[in-house]
């Protein structure tokens, strides 16, 4: 059976800036959350291209008062080895990570520009249940496109080499999204010590984006990356 949930949040703030002598402005919106298992329909809005349907493990709608939507789209994973040949990644110091691959899909359908701003910082989360695990999140920079989907790792390429390069470094990603167009990015998960059945997706909360990831069995938290703003 299809289903629908429906989760309202009222009185949300939104921190909207413009370029003005230092001057900003604060807009209240009322928000409902809309979960659904199915695409939404969208006439008029970006394309919803159906190649991507059977990769998306969650498809959140934003609804503000106008009417207006943001979508958050994040895949299923692809991973454990990070070359066809089964090759797996180990840092520096010998460690052995389990290695998955997400991309995350915001569409913008208001007729405001948003600013996305994530920042990954360097750490290591321990998120998970067993003792010394613990979680990084990477950004590649590597350009995402449609003809990758159905690729080794979405088409990430150079994949040891990055790591290697960007092990303990902080990922940042700032990007305009205009009205009625998209944007889709890479996410690189390393895991150590927690081996499973990996799930992962960015979501928003007021203004504010988390990034939650679980390892059946091993437990899930949540890790504050950044904002998406209304831009004036």
């Amino acid at each position: 059976m299809k289903r629908v949930l429906i989760i309202s949040i009222c009185s949300i703030v939104w921190f909207c800036s413009c370029k003005q002598k230092s001057t900003s402005k604060t807009e209240k919106v009322a928000i409902q959350s809309e979960i659904k298992t199915i695409a939404h329909s969208n006439k008029g809005q970006p394309s919803r291209n159906h190649d991507f349907e059977k990769y998306i493990y969650a498809d959140t709608t934003y609804t503000l008062v106008n009417g207006k939507r943001i979508t958050i789209q994040n895949s299923f994973p692809k991973g454990g080895m990070i070359e066809p040949n089964g090759l797996q990644y180990s840092n520096s110091a010998g460690k052995l990570h389990g290695f998955a691959a997400f991309w995350t899909r915001i569409i913008n359908e208001t007729d405001i520009p948003l600013e996305l701003n994530i920042n990954v910082p360097a750490d290591s989360f321990p998120i998970f249940t067993p003792p010394d695990s613990y979680l990084k999140l990477f950004l590649p920079k590597e350009k995402f496109s449609v003809n990758k989907l159905s690729k080794f790792n979405y088409g990430l390429t150079e994949i040891k080499s990055y790591l290697d390069a960007n092990f303990d470094n902080a990922s940042i990603l700032q990007k305009t999204i205009n009205p009625n167009e998209e944007y889709i990015f890479y996410v690189i998960t390393l895991s150590y010590e927690a081996a499973g059945t990996p799930r992962a997706g960015l979501i928003l909360k007021e203004q504010d984006l988390y990034y939650k990831m679980s390892i059946a069995p091993h437990g899930s938290g949540i890790i504050p990356l950044g904002t998406i703003t209304l831009k004036k």
